[in-house]
């Protein structure tokens, strides 16, 4: 039978594992026009919760407009994808009427150039569209959302929403003004990189300050989690013991993207029955995948950040900037350790889990043991 478990890209339908009160919060914000700023690490299933949550809105009828940002080369790709998806839309007024292309095109200020993939249109903008027209492309959508607000729930979810900045200095406070113009519409902006997002919605000179309720998606809770990897083992024809489940949360947990993976690995090595040495033997398979990339990864660090990591890896730490640390890593002072903390933590090597930094990657870390 297939494999279960499934990593890597966002998950949806049974692989898509708890966070039924997220969704259910998440869910009721966008119904009823509440602007929201959700922000998780990278593979805490935060772009699994929005699409999720989308896809329930628009079974129930409502109105939604979904981007990545991130995948949005330049600003005039972000505008055609936004009409797109706005074009998209069902039940929008223009599709009611009988020459509904044209209907919807003369409601944009801005002429797209629209190609066909099959009966489907697809509007795109020069890569020479100006700032300013860009900017009136963006109104326009938010204005033909806000129409569909006056009778339905009315979204537009913008993933990844730290790179917009990359798109336009000036776009945050747009969206801002456009947010407060149109108050029924629901604007959820998410990302993965939080001080980033931090500064685009957090702090008290961010641009989005204010302007929506935060969400902050945490680790999915470990009884939860062992216990969706039993489920979805007897979904495919196998047994997980508990202890097994456990093991597997031990070595990939927190990170539901992790566990997943290791859950994978260790489906491929088991028989009828998952078992503790069948996760043991998928984390040694795992690694072993890696290594060439995992060495790549180590070689490319200083030799400070290589102690720090190996160090934090051996076990998590609380204390770093404490003497005894920096006597552990081979450093001369705390501001030694200080600098090699932030090149590590910017670039998501090692984050902070509660009270102590970990290594992030749980693979990662594993490999950081047996080589080291």
């Amino acid at each position: 039978m297939p494999n279960p478990y499934h990593y890597g890209t966002p998950v949806s339908g049974e692989q898509f594992a708890g966070r039924a009160d997220e969704l259910a919060a998440l869910e009721r914000r966008m119904r009823d026009g509440i602007n929201v700023v959700l922000s998780s690490p990278r593979r805490y299933g935060k772009t699994s919760l929005l699409a999720r949550a989308s896809a329930d809105l628009v079974a129930e009828g409502a109105a939604v407009v979904s981007v990545n940002v991130l995948a949005c080369r330049d600003l005039p790709t972000f505008a055609g994808r936004l009409v797109s998806g706005t074009y998209r839309v069902p039940g929008g007024r223009w599709h009611r009427l009988k020459e509904a292309l044209s209907a919807f095109v003369s409601r944009l200020r801005v002429s797209p150039v629209v190609t066909f993939d099959g009966d489907q249109p697809r509007f795109a903008f020069s890569a020479a569209l100006a700032p300013a027209d860009a900017h009136t492309v963006i109104e326009d959508v938010y204005a033909l959302l806000a129409e569909q607000a006056a009778k339905r729930p009315a979204v537009l979810v913008l993933d990844e929403f730290q790179a917009i900045i990359d798109l336009g200095p000036d776009l945050p406070a747009l969206f801002k003004s456009l947010a407060d113009t149109y108050p029924a519409v629901s604007l959820v902006v998410a990302g993965s990189r939080q001080h980033l997002m931090e500064a685009l919605t957090g702090a008290r000179s961010a641009p989005l300050y204010g302007l929506a309720e935060r969400f902050a998606l945490d680790v999915l809770p470990e009884d939860e989690m062992t216990a969706f990897l039993r489920e979805r083992a007897r979904a495919g024809g196998k047994t997980m013991g508990a202890e097994a489940a456990a093991r597997v949360y031990a070595l990939a947990g927190p990170v539901p993207n992790d566990v997943q993976r290791l859950a994978y690995e260790a489906w491929v090595h088991a028989g009828r029955t998952v078992t503790v040495a069948d996760v043991d033997a998928a984390m040694a398979s795992a690694v072993a995948h890696e290594a060439s990339q995992y060495a790549e990864r180590y070689a490319t660090l200083s030799p400070g950040q290589r102690r720090v990591i190996s160090a934090i890896a051996a076990a998590p730490v609380s204390e770093p900037y404490a003497a005894s640390f920096a006597a552990t890593v081979g450093l001369a002072t705390a501001a030694s350790v200080r600098r090699a903390l932030q090149a590590l933590l910017a670039a998501e090597l090692v984050t902070r889990r509660g009270a102590d930094l970990q290594v992030l990657d749980p693979f990662f870390r594993a490999w950081l043991l047996q080589t080291l």
